[in-house]
């Protein structure tokens, strides 16, 4: 039994430590920008990370047992929360002492291999008392006062070195980094299928046009045979002879032949290619999907391995509050891909503290409200349809007070009072996902700074899933999660916006319908559908994604709009769109390190033609909504003038990634883009085609952006024309030579918008 136990916490410390290291090397990073004193709004957001690794990792700490680091976490917690209330100044000596508490963390964490010595007490206990001292605003003078602290000393690399890996005789130990590597290529092969299928439709449909011009010639041929036969005749009789050749019935006869007898053989080559394909296809598609199945089998963890260590947190946590509370788990064998099972355990670490905190009352309460004196959280995992998996957490506590989260609400700024009196009880309940939103009137080591559901909703949603909420008072809470079991490949409806095609998550699609023209009522200057008896929000996605809607379309061209109701969460908006065209496996493309944050964009996906279309980031669809304009026909755009103000742009971009954004970006704002792969290739392009603007990368084969600029501004015939360098480099001297060398704006992709492009290429043009 204590052999058992050992080797249980040994594997419950060995994931922790993976989770730590992703948590404090956050923190340091952090530090490190928060000290090169950007901005404020950039400040406030590193803050906010700092204080959620912080949190994470004290949740983590707890649920291992491992008190130094969470007392550490807790002290800092408070730290960062005064950073963000904006109630402490930064300085350097607070520096110091977060520095120094970083490094402490990095020894205790080493310390848990065997053979590495902890910190010694003085220095967890001196760091803990800088932390206060920062709180009270006394750090400084207590600095001065006692220049003999101790100097902290970083752990050593040799300390954080991974156990070599072992083998046995029937299994080998290989890194996850590899595995997710050829995971990825398997997933990568899926475009080749998807290739496969639209070529073998292709090739359907062009049969079914050549057995129409098959029919159609017969047709012809019957239609006509009497009147060649007639001129056949006439020319015999010596009519219209001509003098040498052949009669011109005879070459009409002679060309029906022709014509049938080749229609027949490129329809026999047609009828092979066309079987051979689809066998291809066929072959190809299940090929790919066995081999992307044993890969995902072998990346894939049964529930279990996260939940190993959650029965002692909830003891511990518990035992803590004076609580008897009892944690039930069901479907634990479910297995999902690895990468949504380390993401996933943040948000239910969040979810059990907030049932434990929140949700279970004390013993003498229950007893006094006819309840069993233990309390119960239940875990229930279990998949739904269309490859997906729900994760339930629930407790049969007190339930959640409406009229308590209101009133916190408006209390804490939150939201204005006659807001928050609109709200139904559903709307209210969300706003416990509020960062910064606490029922708590007091900050303990458990809650009551507001921000484990918050990282909770984010890292769910930033997974493709949803989290709902069920609650009634004295009967309970219920956090309901939905996610996919696998994050590569998921089920998108391609719709048609602007002429522009886009990519919506069906997870998120809620009904698709037709309504008339007429149905679409205006109420207090907004526009609605009724479903179900109940009037839903409308704006029409070509207002919301900012895109000219030409003459012809929308209201103009039908008496019909097709309506894509979205929801997340407690929104529910509804979508007019021109078409919607089907429902299908997509590949999901992330847009990379270069462009982080692309307003209403969340990635792209390969279609089986090839070609990138946009994913469309449903949480900013809905924000954007609510500032769309709402006037029937206000973003209407004649066919006229879209044609008379388009622009051309050339993007020069050796990643096709960020090529295929930047140009379904300038493409959606009404400019007609061309693109070129390196400097080379855009040289050519100008000299071949006029351009109002270049848009160009800077690291590049063969000719780099600099290179390019500076060719331009010597070229006598395209030396006025601007050049805008969006690139990864963000050092001053880049900057420096980007100006030297006649770039009219330089724009770096870590910080990257879309709206600043746009902005930019605007003034220019």
């Amino acid at each position: 039994m204590k052999q058992k136990e050992a080797d249980f916490r040994k594997r419950l410390l060995s994931t922790f430590k993976v989770e730590a290291q992703e948590h404090l090397k956050t923190i340091s990073s952090g530090l490190i920008d928060l000290e090169k004193r950007p901005p404020a709004e950039m400040q406030a957001q590193i803050v906010e990370t700092l204080f959620r690794a912080t949190h994470s990792l004290k949740g983590a700490a707890r649920a291992v047992n491992i008190p130094d680091i969470e007392t550490v976490c807790h002290s800092l917690e408070a730290v960062f929360s005064l950073l963000k209330k904006g109630s402490i100044a930064l300085s350097p000596e607070i520096f110091d002492t977060l520095y120094r508490t970083n490094d402490i963390f990095l020894i205790l964490l080493s310390s848990l291999e065997e053979g590495h010595a902890p910190p010694e007490k003085g220095h967890i206990s001196g760091v803990i008392q800088e932390l206060s001292w920062i709180e009270r605003g006394e750090l400084r003078n207590r600095v001065a006062e006692d220049s003999g602290r101790p100097l902290m000393i970083s752990p050593s690399p040799q300390h954080l070195a991974a156990p070599a890996p072992d083998i046995g005789m029937e299994t080998v130990r290989v890194s996850a980094a590899k595995l997710s590597s050829l995971l990825l290529e398997a997933e990568e092969m899926l475009s080749s299928k998807l290739m496969a299928g639209y070529l073998s439709s292709n090739l359907r449909d062009i049969t079914s046009m050549m057995n129409l011009l098959k029919k159609e010639c017969a047709k012809g041929y019957l239609e006509t045979r009497g009147t060649i036969f007639q001129i056949g005749k006439e020319e015999r009789r010596g009519k219209g002879r001509p003098i040498k050749g052949k009669g011109q019935g005879a070459k009409l006869h002679e060309f029906f032949e022709w014509s049938q007898t080749h229609i027949k053989s490129i329809e026999g080559s047609l009828a092979g290619l066309t079987e051979s394909t689809r066998q291809f296809n066929r072959s190809l598609g299940k090929m790919v999907d066995n081999l992307l199945d044993d890969m995902k089998k072998i990346t894939m963890l049964p529930f279990s391995v996260l939940l190993e260590g959650f029965p002692l947190l909830v003891r511990n946590i518990s035992h803590e509050q004076g609580k008897d509370i009892d944690l039930v788990v069901h479907g634990e064998v479910m297995e999902i891909d690895r990468r949504i099972l380390e993401e996933v355990k943040d948000p239910l670490i969040h979810l059990i503290r907030n049932c434990v905190d929140h949700g279970i009352e004390r013993p003498e309460i229950r007893e006094a409200t006819n309840k069993p004196r233990q309390g119960i959280i239940k875990i229930d995992i279990s998949q739904t349809n269309g490859g997906k998996v729900e994760i339930v957490v629930s407790d049969d506590g007190t339930g959640i007070d409406t009229a308590k989260v209101k009133e916190t609400a408006v209390k804490n700024g939150i939201l204005p009072k006659a807001e928050a009196d609109g709200l139904s009880d559903q709307e209210l309940l969300y706003l416990i996902f509020h960062s910064g939103f606490s029922t708590n009137p007091i900050i303990t080591d458990i809650s009551g700074r507001g921000i484990g559901l918050a990282i909770a909703r984010e890292k769910v949603e930033r997974l493709g899933g949803i989290i709902s909420i069920d609650t009634g008072i004295n009967t309970g809470t219920a956090f309901r999660i939905v996610l996919p079991l696998t994050i590569a490949t998921f089920r998108g409806v391609l719709v048609r916006a602007a002429d522009q095609l886009f990519i919506l998550p069906t997870l998120n699609v809620e009904r698709v319908l037709r309504v008339r023209n007429d149905e679409i009522k205006t109420v207090e200057n907004r526009e609605t559908v009724e479903l179900n008896g109940r009037a839903v929000s409308f704006v029409r996605l070509n207002s919301v994604l900012e895109l000219p809607l030409k003459k012809g379309r929308g209201e103009g061209g039908s008496r019909f709009t097709t309506v894509l109701v979205l929801s997340v969460a407690e929104k529910r908006i509804a979508f007019g769109v021109e078409e919607m065209l089907n429902e299908q496996e997509v590949i999901v493309k992330t847009l990379g390190n270069q462009l982080t944050r692309v307003r209403n964009i969340a990635g792209a996906a390969l279609l089986g033609s090839g070609k990138a279309v946009p994913i469309l980031n449903i949480h900013d669809l809905l924000k954007s909504a609510v500032k769309a304009a709402v006037s029937a026909g206000a973003d209407a755009v004649s066919e006229g003038e879209v044609t008379e103000e388009t622009k051309s742009i050339l993007i020069v971009e050796d990643s096709i990634t960020s090529r295929m954004l930047l140009k379904n970006i300038l493409e959606s704002a009404g400019y007609n883009v061309k693109t070129a792969v390196d400097g080379i290739d855009a040289i050519t392009a100008l000299k071949t085609q006029d351009f109002d603007l270049v848009v160009s990368d800077v690291e590049m084969p063969r000719m780099d952006g600099f290179d390019l600029t500076a060719k331009i501004r010597s070229d006598k015939k395209l030396a006025e024309l601007p050049v805008v360098l969006v690139t990864v480099l963000e050092r001053k001297e880049d900057r420096e030579k980007g100006i030297e060398v006649g770039a009219n704006a330089y724009i770096v992709k870590s910080s990257f918008n879309q709206s600043n492009l746009l902005e930019v290429v605007k003034r220019l043009i």
